[in-house]
């Protein structure tokens, strides 16, 4: 009995040795299966270093360095100045005598030649003060020649020459006077062109000094610009530019002529004439638009200058490099 109670007794460190491999067996199964999936994982997962994380933000900052140097420059300012298209040449045609109106051939939006007759008055009093006068000369023109007969037979005096002599001279400047209103019967066109507005009719009684017709050249025509006083600093006399019209958004050509003679001190602008090439586009004076200039990069003598700094700069720079070299004891490359 004592054997086997010895024996029983001894069983309970048996079994916990038991418990123990089983236990270690797990761990070790557990361990086992994590390092499968870590091995099998390992292809696809890549591990980075530090030396390969500094490398890739160096690029990134060479990259955004990189990235505002070559940034694109900013667009050129563009010039533009609004005008109006204008005719060379235009006049208001006035009456120079009070007189009824009998004849205007060109009504509102006709042409004319130069010298075309643009309109016509009753001068029939005129002509008929004229008639007088021609007649008053000529009889003191046959007094003043008796006269001068009967003088060199010594059968008149000569003062009675002297008379006739100024007479005969009062009636010709009378004569010439009324011809003179006479030719302001008619009024003649002074350049080719169009009437714009008919300020008179036929049938009217025009004073003096009354305008009759507002006529332009048609076929001449120009573009009044106002562009910036400061402009000045660049913008010549022959400077060309682009002019799109408002009204039919046709594109023109033009060559600026003049520049104002004074700069508004209140808005700052100055105005400019310029030639225009309307080219087949329908252009009308009273039309208006946007013109488009291009201002000159530099200026010649400016880039010259330029050139012959940087010239200068590299010239000592390279005398700079040469005497270091030479204080090295080294030779210049």
């Amino acid at each position: 009995m004592s054997d086997i109670e010895q024996v029983d007794e001894g069983s309970p460190p048996a079994e916990d040795g038991n418990r123990k491999l089983w236990i270690g067996g797990g761990v070790l199964a557990v361990a086992a299966a994590i390092a499968g999936v870590v091995y099998a994982n390992s292809g696809d997962t890549q591990w980075s270093d530090n030396a390969t994380v500094a490398s890739a933000e160096q690029a990134e900052l060479a990259a955004g360095e990189g990235g505002e140097v070559a940034a694109e420059p900013e667009p050129e300012p563009v010039l533009e100045a609004r005008g109006v298209i204008a005719a060379k040449n235009e006049s208001t045609v006035a009456s120079r005598m009070t007189a009824r109106i009998t004849s205007m051939p060109y009504r509102e939006g006709r042409s004319f030649g130069k010298g075309a007759l643009l309109a016509r008055f009753d001068c029939s009093t005129i002509q008929a003060e004229l008639n007088a006068a021609r007649a008053a000369t000529a009889a003191y023109q046959k007094t003043y020649e008796t006269n001068v007969e009967l003088d060199s037979y010594e059968a008149v005096g000569k003062n009675e020459v002297a008379v006739s002599r100024a007479n005969l001279g009062r009636a010709q400047a009378e004569a010439n006077a009324v011809s003179a209103q006479l030719r302001d019967c008619a009024v003649y066109a002074p350049f080719a062109g169009t009437v714009v507005e008919e300020i008179a009719s036929r049938g009217e009684v025009a004073a003096s000094g009354q305008p009759l017709l507002r006529i332009q050249s048609g076929g001449d025509l120009e573009a009044d610009l106002i562009v910036p006083s400061n402009w000045l600093t660049w913008l010549q006399p022959g400077a060309k530019f682009d002019f799109v019209i408002d009204e039919t958004g046709a594109s023109i050509t033009g060559v600026v002529t003049r520049l104002g003679a004074s700069v508004d001190p209140v808005s700052k602008t100055i105005r400019i004439g310029a030639n225009i090439d309307r080219g087949d586009a329908l252009v009308l004076p009273g039309m208006s638009g946007t013109a488009t200039f291009e201002e000159p990069s530099e200026a010649p003598a400016e880039a010259e200058a330029a050139g012959e700094g940087e010239g200068a700069a590299d010239s000592e720079a390279s005398g700079a490099a040469t005497e270091g070299a030479e204080a090295d004891g080294s030779q210049p490359s």
